[in-house]
């Protein structure tokens, strides 16, 4: 961190369980992040499932989602969507700007193209399938089985750093087994698409989106007012593509969320084609239900983190000079009765010098020290909060 800049966290709350609140809390952090403190100037309430969180240093403005599904034609409730806030350069204090619809349900990840004033939403879609009663072309009778669709959408971003309208939306398709044996969604978790995470490579040419139904890793090319299809990687059946981060080099990391992988990938910064180089098990003799959740790269390089639901764990695995990965250690987080409840995030540090992680079901956040030389964690703090989910680090 520069001297003389104050390090912000912006952790988004969730209304799920037995949590009514919500909206975005604020927290200042020393450099070494050995001490969190508490700040004023969040937002309650709104959004009301903050489950992901970016941020446009250009316009100063910190954009979320609001992780939940329309309840109808109405709305009674607010509707789901995505919302843009001011952020005070001295405070860190947060202003509502605006916000704008989804186009689908259930807003997983959102992502900021400040140079070409684009901002991209995955909108996952819930799992619940509604029951459609049709004529056929024979004249009888029949069910037939509708799911919510699954987004990507490219928002223009106004001067002022509000979101604008809507340029485009690639609506995904394809579908795994339907039901299946997975307890999630009720054996309904590959009915339907599900995109999970938009990240922008480091070239800033594409656009990747992990899709765990359709198993498949999309690439689209951005910069224009359309989204434009470059390549589609297909994983094998019961992977579940979920969350992808790239390193410094343009490799990219990948969780899979059924199988309890990771996985590596060499990527062409000229075409958008990934090309596998390994995978390795999340896991430590674990036997139970697992779901894996996001991952980070250390920004020397070296190592990955990434988190376990059902294990409830942080795992961190050693990257090789030509991208093959390690597992060199891990520590628990508190247990969650169902990994969809479970501590689901973590965030380096923009230094790498500590990783601070939501952890969940215990209402904690806590801090763990990163040794840059062998990527191991020590904890060093943590801090009470209701149901954290989401942390975004902002330097000011």
């Amino acid at each position: 961190m520069s001297k003389g800049k104050k390090l912000i966290a912006y952790v988004g709350r969730n209304h799920v369980a037995n949590f009514e609140g919500g909206g975005i809390s604020v927290f200042e952090l020393s450099a070494d992040g050995s001490s969190i403190t508490p700040l004023p100037g969040g937002v309650e309430d709104m959004p009301k499932r903050a489950g992901y969180l970016t941020y446009a240093p250009k316009y100063r403005v910190l954009y979320s989602v609001d992780e939940r599904k329309t309840d109808g034609r109405g709305p009674r409730k607010p509707a789901s969507g995505v919302l843009s806030f001011k952020v005070d350069p001295e405070s860190g204090k947060l202003t509502f700007l605006n916000k704008q619809p989804t186009a689908g349900a259930m807003p997983a990840s959102i992502t900021v193209f400040e140079e070409k004033k684009l901002l991209f939403t995955a909108n996952h879609g819930f799992f619940d399938h509604v029951v459609k009663v049709v004529e056929a072309a024979d004249g009888k009778w029949v069910e037939k089985f509708e799911y919510d669709d699954s987004t990507v959408v490219q928002y223009g971003i106004n001067d002022d750093g509000s979101i604008g309208d809507i340029q485009d939306v690639s609506v995904l398709t394809g579908y795994g087994t339907d039901p299946n044996d997975s307890p999630q969604g009720g054996g309904h978790a590959q009915a339907s698409p599900h995109a999970h995470i938009v990240v922008i490579d480091p070239s800033g040419k594409f656009l990747v989106v992990c899709e765990k139904a359709g198993e498949r890793i999309y690439v689209f090319r951005i910069g224009g007012k359309r989204l434009e299809l470059a390549y589609v990687y297909q994983c094998p059946a019961g992977t579940g593509p979920r969350h992808a981060a790239f390193d410094s080099k343009g490799r990219i990391f990948m969780t899979c969320e059924f199988s309890s992988e990771l996985w590596s990938f060499d990527f062409d910064a000229s075409s958008g084609a990934l090309r596998f180089i390994d995978k390795q098990s999340t896991l430590s003799g674990f036997k139970g239900r697992n779901e894996t959740a996001t991952l980070q790269v250390h920004p020397n390089g070296r190592f990955v983190y990434m988190n376990n639901r059902g294990q409830d764990d942080v795992v961190w695995f050693s990257i090789s000079e030509d991208g093959h990965l390690k597992k060199e250690g891990r520590v628990e987080l508190s247990k969650s009765e169902d990994p969809k409840d479970a501590t689901r995030c973590m965030t380096l540090s923009p230094s790498g010098a500590f990783l601070l992680v939501p952890d969940r079901p215990a209402d904690v956040i806590r801090s763990y020290a990163v040794d840059p030389n062998d990527g191991s964690l020590k904890a060093l703090t943590e801090v009470p909060i209701s149901n954290p989910v989401f942390i975004l680090f902002v330097e000011l």
